[in-house]
């Protein structure tokens, strides 16, 4: 359906919504291919990291939340998405709940009603419908990362990290589960090594 609107003229698809009820226009809302540019919708390939550098007004935090909702939902709120255990990881612990989690453009506010994940904040934790569950960490305390495992990653702001590297590092030892762990990263750009690093690396 979203291929053969987006294939519409301007006046075709204004035609085909005119046809719309308000729970159909209430979906659309969601579908996020029908908002994003083609700058913010998910590369093909066979990518472990998406490095989205970018100033204000980009919508990187926008694209970081829909990115990892269309990899962690199903078909229906029931059905398992590609991805399972998600790190969510932000500069403060603050950034990560105010930004990534609870923010106009974050993880809970792009989800429609039946797919929103429950949020846990004294667990620091999200958990699907699915089953899904992702686990909020900052980077002033990197060992957070010692121990858990994942297969999906978010990371928000990583230019501005006060232990870039060492949080960096912790956060791959743990990302090893499934067949292809997967990292996002959306940072305002700065010059530091990591970022200098994975601009260079040819998985990214």
């Amino acid at each position: 359906m979203i291929e053969s609107l987006a294939s519409l003229t301007e006046t075709e698809r204004n035609e085909c919504f005119a046809l719309l009820g308000h729970s159909d226009w209430e979906t659309l809302d969601y579908v996020w291919e029908l908002h994003a540019r083609p700058e913010q919708i998910m590369p093909p390939g066979d990518w472990s990291q998406w490095l989205i550098l970018a100033g204000r007004g980009f919508g990187k935090t926008r694209t970081g939340a829909e990115t990892v909702r269309q990899l962690v939902c199903g078909e229906t709120p029931e059905e398992p998405g590609q991805y399972r255990r998600i790190a969510l990881v932000a500069e403060t612990a603050a950034d990560a709940r105010d930004v990534m989690v609870e923010g106009d453009s974050g993880i809970l506010g792009v989800h429609p009603p039946a797919f929103r994940p429950i949020y846990e904040p004294s667990k620091r934790r999200l958990t699907w419908p699915n089953g899904a569950v992702a686990t909020l960490f900052n980077a002033t305390e990197p060992d957070q990362l010692r121990g858990p495992q994942f297969d999906l990653a978010y990371c928000d702001e990583l230019a501005k990290w006060r232990y870039a590297q060492e949080t960096y590092d912790m956060l791959q030892f743990g990302l090893r589960l499934g067949d292809k762990p997967r990292c996002i990263i959306t940072t305002t750009p700065r010059p530091i090594p990591l970022i200098r690093d994975l601009i260079k690396d040819p998985r990214t």
